[in-house]
């Protein structure tokens, strides 16, 4: 399963490559420009810009956004460590809901100690609200990654992209559980 996992990030990484030299040369776009789209404002300037983001600091990146942060929801952990949060921009439901909401997933390069995230107060009788606290622990973590919602995209490049890498990643499985297949033995 390791070896799937190297392979599709590998493969999503080659497909990337690509619209790499674009991404990098695209400028940021006001959200007024969408004319009150805010999932083409998240899926242009986190998604298609993405690589521009590598290496700044979450605090950046919220000075640049045009939208408050509604809610925070931790998105990955690793052993101790807090690896991703979501940033919740729309909500489309009472709860936050990842496949739905819009928002925007920051990964970090040097990821904080989870406790210290419970520490803030998140999570305390479902509070996701996105704390001064929060932003205290978070604002100058450098991003290793970002993107807006990949459940509900919108723009045909994203889209397209996406369908390659999913239709890859099928061949990939399928020729891997081919190869493993035992024969049964001779009689």
């Amino acid at each position: 399963m390791k070896r799937t996992n190297v392979i599709l990030f590998a493969l999503f990484l080659f497909l990337s490559a690509g619209q790499l030299w674009a991404q990098n040369t695209l400028p940021y776009k006001t959200a007024a420009i969408f004319e009150g789209d805010t999932l083409r404002y998240l899926e242009y300037n986190y998604s298609k810009r993405h690589e521009q983001y590598i290496g700044k600091t979450v605090g950046e990146i919220l000075e640049e956004l045009e939208y408050p942060v509604l809610y925070i929801v931790e998105s990955a952990r690793r052993g101790d460590k807090l690896i991703s949060l979501k940033l919740g921009i729309r909500q489309k439901e009472k709860d936050p809901t990842p496949v739905k909401d819009y928002y925007i997933n920051v990964g970090f390069e040097n990821p904080p100690v989870f406790k210290d995230f419970l520490a803030t107060g998140y999570h305390s009788q479902n509070n996701y609200v996105f704390t001064t606290q929060i932003y205290n622990l978070i604002k100058d973590l450098k991003i290793s990654g970002i993107s807006s919602n990949q459940f509900i995209l919108k723009d045909p490049e994203l889209l397209e992209l996406q369908k390659r890498v999913h239709e890859e990643m099928h061949k990939r499985i399928k020729r891997e559980i081919e190869g493993t297949k035992i024969s049964e033995p001779e009689q």
